[in-house]
């Protein structure tokens, strides 16, 4: 793409910060991954542009020749990133290395989506996943078109199919778009839509037909007024940003397609007014100088962006409290290594060759070194899930032995005449020393729970001490599913003295839905517990349950983000679950809680 290009370069950055702030900050931007699509479609634009020089070639050395080139631009700067990386992780975070090797292979020779549908790894759920290269499975189908789209290119000439390129080209993305629709009503879990190539490949060939309809037609592009239509079309394309989710399933049916077709007739536009009435640099507004300058090195910036976010979670998340200053001394480290990245791979390409070879042996020593070692943090996941597993099992069966306790003390009278205490004085919430008092106490009561996979976690813990509970959780459980699995626990078996949630991990904690936690729980004292892990959600979602505990005088906030922020030693290492230590400890909290509310006296 020439650097005068200006308006399209403008899209590119809009595409890098809409993608960046959703790496970010996915609960404020939550269709920033759009920004991806428009990266693809103005790749098959400018593919299909590059190839009118040769739409008469029909030597097939040719097209190897163009794939090669093609691939050497874009991966040199990933091989050398790659490299790096894993280097500096190894050093300094061994979880994060750990987690970041298993991809590297497949991110360099561009299968990485391949990989990550084999083995179910989600672009929308990556909590407690460190790995770096997550966001490049954009390259790997970037790769994978380019060779697809030569090979047809190749056989339009060899087979003098010119006059049905539109018709081929439109009839494969309108193939790919059927696929896409298709998986969507089946079992095909999402990653499977959202990686799969044959699904992707319809963002490109929109591009390529947009390319195609304009060079037939740019003569008839007239008495239009670009800027006004571009302004227009801008609003469908940027307000997607804000709302839409790449979970949801109906996206892929018929949604991805009208944004493509949008975004293409967007990207002709400022491309013929670009060509038609091109404007200097030197004359652009600052914000366009700005917005240049960063579309034309985003390519570099879009590969160390997530990979500067990841290093910056892992080890400043839990110690700058400021988040103003958190995010600005990312975007700090974050634009000082791209700009050494863009300045020195971009003006040394004659050395791209030893580059590669150099970055190769790292990352393959890496590799050899890892195996050498073994991979910690998976070992420890594998016994966790295992552990998991073994738990999910036994909870069903203590929720059926939960069910035979007949207690007196469960019809809830008990903690009514304790809350009359007028002189209780208030144990520490990390008190742990529990009185003989207090622990009859606690076996005397009854609790309802509702959770994820983090409370399903400490079962057996507050089971030790309140024999008579009743947890129904599943993995990936948000606050949105809790009052439906609290009302269906009701109306099956009933609640308990004690209703506790477990929720929030996995996204939102809106006051809707415990507000209709509350309704359901009719009188109830409700226990939420807040949540502590590295995504970006996570103060929102805590600062949502405070907010809401504090103004219901029935609702009691458990917090385990104050007490575990500075223990990582408390945790898994996927810094999401309590370990062993840290599972008695949520357990302990949970209970102190309760005992001080219910004011017994020690």
């Amino acid at each position: 793409m020439k650097k005068n290009l200006y308006n399209v370069t403008m899209l590119k950055a809009l595409s890098l910060i809409a993608v960046s702030i959703y790496h970010l900050l996915s609960h404020r931007l939550s269709g920033g991954f759009l920004g991806v699509i428009i990266f693809m479609i103005i790749s098959g634009f400018f593919l299909e542009r590059a190839s009118v020089k040769s739409s008469s070639e029909v030597d097939i050395r040719v097209y190897l020749k163009k794939i090669k080139a093609r691939i050497l631009k874009i991966m040199s700067p990933i091989w050398t990133i790659v490299a790096i990386s894993l280097l500096f992780a190894l050093v300094f975070s061994r979880e994060i290395f750990d987690d970041s090797i298993q991809s590297s292979l497949s991110t360099i020779f561009a299968v990485e989506n391949i990989r990550a549908i084999v083995k179910g790894i989600s672009y929308f759920d990556r909590s407690g996943n460190f790995n770096l290269f997550t966001h490049l499975w954009y390259i790997s189908v970037y790769i994978q078109v380019v060779i697809i789209y030569y090979l047809i290119d190749y056989l339009i000439n060899k087979f003098d199919l010119g006059g049905k390129r539109l018709g081929i080209f439109a009839s494969l993305t309108l193939i790919s778009t059927m696929i896409s629709y298709y998986l969507s009503f089946t079992k095909a879990p999402i990653i499977r839509i959202y990686y799969g190539t044959d699904t992707r490949i319809s963002a490109f060939f929109i591009g390529v037909c947009a390319n195609i309809l304009y060079r037939e037609n740019k003569n008839k592009i007239k008495g239009i007024d670009h800027k006004k239509l571009a302004r227009i079309l801008l609003i469908p394309i940027v307000l997607p940003f804000f709302f839409i989710n790449g979970k949801s399933l109906w996206i892929y049916r018929t949604f991805f397609l009208a944004y493509e077709l949008i975004v293409a007739l967007f990207l002709v536009l400022i491309y013929d007014l670009e060509i038609k009435n091109h404007i200097a640099y030197r004359k652009q507004r600052p914000f366009y100088k700005f917005m240049i300058w960063l579309g034309d090195r985003s390519y570099y910036y879009y590969l160390w962006q997530y990979i500067i976010q990841v290093f910056f979670t892992y080890f400043l998340r839990t110690r700058i409290e400021n988040r103003i200053l958190f995010y600005g001394l990312e975007l700090i480290v974050l634009v000082l290594i791209s700009e050494i990245s863009y300045q020195f791979l971009m003006s040394n390409k004659k050395f791209r060759s030893k580059k590669l070879i150099g970055s190769l042996v790292l990352i393959i020593m890496l590799n050899i070194v890892s195996f050498a070692i073994g991979n910690k943090k998976q070992e420890e996941m594998d016994k966790f899930k295992q552990n998991f597993s073994q738990n999910e099992a036994e909870i069903k069966k203590r929720n059926e032995d939960a069910k035979k306790i007949k207690s007196k003390a469960s019809s809830g009278k008990n903690t009514s005449k304790e809350k009359e205490n007028l002189n209780f004085k208030e144990k520490a919430y990390d008190d742990f020393n529990f009185t003989d008092k207090e622990l009859s106490f606690l076996k005397g009561i009854s609790i309802t729970a509702v959770g994820d996979s983090v409370l399903m976690n400490v079962d057996s813990y507050l089971r030790d001490y309140v024999p008579n509970l009743y947890l129904d959780g599943e993995v990936g459980r948000d606050m949105p599913e809790g009052p439906e699995r609290l009302l269906a626990i009701k109306n099956d078996i009933g609640l308990n003295d004690i209703i506790l949630v477990g929720l929030g991990s996995n996204g939102s904690a809106n006051d809707s839905d415990m507000e209709a936690i509350m309704d359901i729980a009719d009188g109830r004292d409700v226990y939420f517990v807040n949540t502590s892990h590295l995504e970006s959600y996570m103060d929102q979602v805590n600062k949502n349950i405070k907010a809401f505990t504090d103004s219901h005088d029935k609702a009691h906030l458990v917090d385990w983000r104050s007490f575990v922020k500075d223990r990582d030693d408390l945790l898994a290492v996927d810094r999401v679950h309590p370990n062993v230590e840290g599972s008695t400890d949520y357990a302990e909290l949970i209970l102190r809680k309760i005992l001080n509310v219910n004011k017994i006296e020690s």
